[in-house]
């Protein structure tokens, strides 16, 4: 739905409330809570030489039930600063609900 414009913020750093302000933009919603529902990504098979850690921030809209799920990656062991500072977005998913 919103694919061709979330294809040019991936591979971009940008914090959480930057990356909520982009989706409603693009989405023309607003974002129930800034910062998402950060959840970590555990590998099945963890790569031990990869230097980051992954997440995945769920951000939900007040005027649709519709929900975008944005893959971003910190370097490992900051989750500390995940709120605060500049994170990688690796991919956005825009999922509908009806």
């Amino acid at each position: 739905m919103h694919e061709e414009k979330f294809v040019l913020i991936e591979g971009t750093m940008m914090t959480l409330v930057e990356i909520a302000r982009e989706l409603e933009h693009i989405t023309s919603y607003t974002v129930k809570d800034t910062f998402g529902d950060v959840d970590r990504v555990v590998a099945q098979k963890p790569n031990f030489d990869q230097d980051y850690d992954t997440y995945v921030v769920n951000y939900q809209f007040n005027e649709s039930t519709d929900e975008t799920d944005v893959t971003v990656t910190v370097p490992k062991g900051d989750k500390s600063q995940l709120k605060t500072d500049k994170v990688k977005i690796r991919l956005i998913s825009y999922k509908t609900k009806s």
